[in-house]
């Protein structure tokens, strides 16, 4: 605990600071006023509030302030004071107590004479790494299965199938149309007319693809099924359904020959074989992707785990907060909201956020170590390389790769980027000191050897 006094020469006046540390990066400050500081704001702010709400008998504004206090009372008038200068006291005692918050302090007052406030500090967190130059990681080897390729020309197959009618019985595989009845067990009527179906294990409700089997084309069949009781149509969830079944039609289907003919089909190649490399290429690359990234997450909890961290809490609940926002944009994308998931899933935000929370702590973690690990890299980012990526991202627009690419060059967009770019390039050369493959001092960007340092306020 410490104590500390700020002097406005001009008022010849002072603030008593005291300091205290309640939680991992988390201060608390009581501050206190003196009087006479106060004197003249405290009349400006009843003539402010005085203003907006006019008492009777007096111009607005003009009324005296024992008045004010009276109508309006004590409490009123100082909160008016806190919101013009609440922050310059807060900036003083920032000052003078030594502390670099790492987000706006929480404010209260305590008591009002003396003016007594306490405001709750998170301050920025504190990293101090491990010897992570000991850190070794396998990148797994990648061997390519001759399986692995047929399964891809057999899905390409499926593809381009084709469906063939038949006369046989129905079998699992199948594609049908039928005619569809149903009552359930209170009686209401479901109607499907000249419904295609693939007839499967998995078909909702369970059973109903099971029943279908062994029926012919023109031929009916009634059997009863049961439906979960969270499916979707609340008319039949949890009931029992009477069904009668027509079959119209029955296929089966045909799978194209594995030849050149496909491999046209599938897109610019002329053999089978041009069409084989490709898959076996693209395959090549997503294995060694994947055991790349592998390795980097092993690296990188490994760098987590050797590290020393304290953080302050509402640091998580940002992290929270991020997840949450990307959520529900992929929500929305699919045409759903945040609060129908909730709805659907019969939770509420503060259940998902405390789901969230296990994520976003590990989240949180490794971005504070690797940016660490980053400046003790020395890594920098050249322009150059910012242009490049802006060049990568915009290409896939095709003809609006140049707008695109003017809009990724300023603000927000250039300096996501730019980060981006710099936590690969710290993955990049944490990958290659766990694998032994890095020369052993840092270097920035130009090469030139770093000095390393290992804590910092991050």
């Amino acid at each position: 605990m410490t104590h500390s006094y700020v002097t406005t020469e001009a008022r010849k006046t002072y603030l008593k600071v005291n300091r205290e540390k309640t939680g991992p990066c988390e201060y608390v400050l009581n501050i206190e006023v003196e009087p006479e500081r106060l004197q003249e704001p405290l009349r400006q702010a009843a003539r402010r509030l005085n203003t907006r709400r006019p008492l009777s008998g007096f111009r607005p504004g003009k009324a005296p302030y024992h008045i004010v206090e009276r109508s309006y009372g004590k409490e009123r008038i100082f909160d008016e004071l806190l919101d013009q200068v609440g922050n310059q006291l807060y900036q003083e005692a920032l000052q003078e107590s030594q502390l670099e918050p790492y987000d706006r302090g929480q404010m209260e007052i305590v008591q009002l004479e003396p003016l007594t406030l306490k405001v709750t500090v998170p301050v920025r967190p504190q990293v101090t790494l491990g010897d992570y130059r000991e850190i070794r990681v396998q990148q797994a080897q990648t061997n390519l299965q001759e399986e692995e390729v047929e399964k891809v020309l057999t899905q390409f197959q499926e593809n381009h199938a084709l469906w063939v009618p038949i006369e046989s019985a129905i079998q699992m595989g199948h594609q049908v149309l039928v005619d569809a009845v149903g009552t359930t067990d209170d009686g209401k009527k479901i109607e499907q007319h000249d419904l295609t179906l693939e007839v499967s294990e998995e078909m909702t409700p369970p059973g109903f693809g099971q029943n279908l089997v062994g029926i012919k084309p023109g031929e009916s069949k009634e059997f009863d099924v049961e439906y979960p009781a969270d499916f979707r149509d609340k008319d039949v969830a949890g009931k029992l359904v009477h069904f009668r079944v027509t079959v119209k039609t029955v296929k089966e289907k045909e799978l194209p020959a594995l030849n050149d003919d496909l491999a046209q089909n599938v897109g610019p190649y002329e053999t089978l074989a041009q069409l084989r490399a490709t898959i076996e290429e693209e395959l090549r690359k997503r294995k060694e992707a994947e055991a790349k990234d592998a390795a980097l997450e092993e690296a990188l909890d490994a760098l987590v785990k050797q590290a020393t961290l304290e953080y302050p809490a509402i640091a998580v609940e940002h992290e929270i907060d991020a997840l949450l926002a990307a959520s529900s944009d992929r929500l929305k994308q699919q045409g759903f909201t945040l609060e129908g998931y909730l709805h659907t899933t019969n939770k509420t935000l503060a259940q998902l956020r405390d789901e969230t929370r296990p994520q976003a702590e590990t989240r949180l973690k490794r971005a504070l170590v690797l940016a660490k690990f980053a400046e003790a890299e020395g890594i920098e980012v050249e322009a150059e390389e910012i242009d490049q990526e802006a060049d990568r991202l915009a290409l896939s627009f095709g003809e609006q790769a140049g707008a695109v690419k003017a809009a990724l060059s300023t603000g927000e967009s250039r300096r996501s980027i730019t980060n981006d770019v710099y936590k690969h390039k710290a993955l990049e050369r944490l990958l290659a000191i766990a694998t032994g493959q890095a020369e052993t001092a840092p270097q920035d960007a130009k090469g030139k050897p770093v000095e390393s340092t290992s804590k910092s306020n991050t």
